[in-house]
């Protein structure tokens, strides 16, 4: 999978025209006081993510000192990071964003100098259809896909849409393998390069506007199966509670809920007795 990504993030920068918008892609810079690692699922709750910047307890080092404490570990190579944008700066999905490029984390397991969380950065990356200046809105997002579904992709062919595509139809589909996370959308970004009158901008960065966050699971089809009978059970049990034999006495032989059932036989009989008496006047 890293070759594959490594391919696709070459090809992007060779094909960048002259005159393309930048941005710096990067989620860890010390010196600048911005530090956002990204996490792995929490165990204690896999489905559920937790954004805000890390306490020192899960990623020392970090500055600045957040108060979030991630139950998963800072991811490493396994996982990668995809860098998205819209030229619309009123977009509010990522799922309405276009794919820029997509880089490996790194490999480290402590939180030195090249911590693992962090990206592998690949400096300037070009943004399609812009020049220098043009303002856009970017999200980090981060994900793991199933190896089977990596392979599929090496095997046809691939560039970031595609792999990002394929790992968002893995996770969204419900793999239990598929990992997935993103964080939150920095609209009116100006990007850096020469504007169409050839005007300098100076280069922006992805550090800023964004927190940390972890990635997140989806639970197997067969948990979505299991969970449906489950809900029809309870309906049809409902239904037999709340239908035309409701009010009906218990059947011979079976321990009755209601207040006739709960009579002596000797005061049940008197009073069917007498209810008949009463229609024969």
């Amino acid at each position: 999978m890293k070759k594959l990504i490594l391919t696709a993030v070459l090809s992007v920068a060779s094909v960048a025209a002259f005159g393309q918008g930048t941005i710096d892609l990067l989620n860890i810079a010390k010196t600048s006081g911005f530090v956002s690692p990204i996490f792995q699922p929490n165990p204690g709750s896999p489905a559920n993510q937790q954004v805000g910047q890390p306490s020192t307890a899960v990623y020392t080092g970090a500055l600045p000192t957040g108060t979030t404490v991630y139950g998963g570990l800072p991811v490493t190579t396994a996982y990668d990071m995809v860098l998205l944008y819209s030229l619309n700066n009123t977009v509010t999905s990522y799922s309405q964003m276009s794919v820029a490029t997509i880089v490996p984390f790194r490999s480290a397991t402590t939180a030195s100098s090249s911590p693992s969380g962090g990206i592998l950065a690949p400096g300037a990356i070009p943004i399609p259809g812009t020049t220098g200046g043009t303002p856009i809105a970017f999200c980090i997002g981060a994900f793991f896909v199933d190896p089977t579904v990596a392979a599929a992709v090496a095997a046809g062919g691939s560039t970031p849409a595609s792999i990002y595509a394929a790992a968002y139809g893995d996770f969204t589909g419900g793999d239990g393998v598929a990992q997935m996370g993103w964080g939150s959308i920095v609209p009116n970004i100006q990007l850096g390069g020469s504007d169409t009158a050839g005007g300098p901008h100076v280069e922006p960065s992805t550090i800023q506007g964004w927190t940390s966050f972890s990635l997140t699971v989806t639970p197997e089809p067969s948990t979505f199966v299991l969970a449906g009978l489950g809900a029809a059970g309870l309906l049809l049990f409902r239904r037999r509670c709340n239908g035309p034999e409701a009010g009906k006495p218990p059947r011979p032989g079976l321990t009755g809920l209601g207040s006739r059932a709960e009579r002596p036989n000797g005061q049940r009989k008197r009073q069917v007795g007498s209810e008949v008496a009463g229609q024969e006047r």
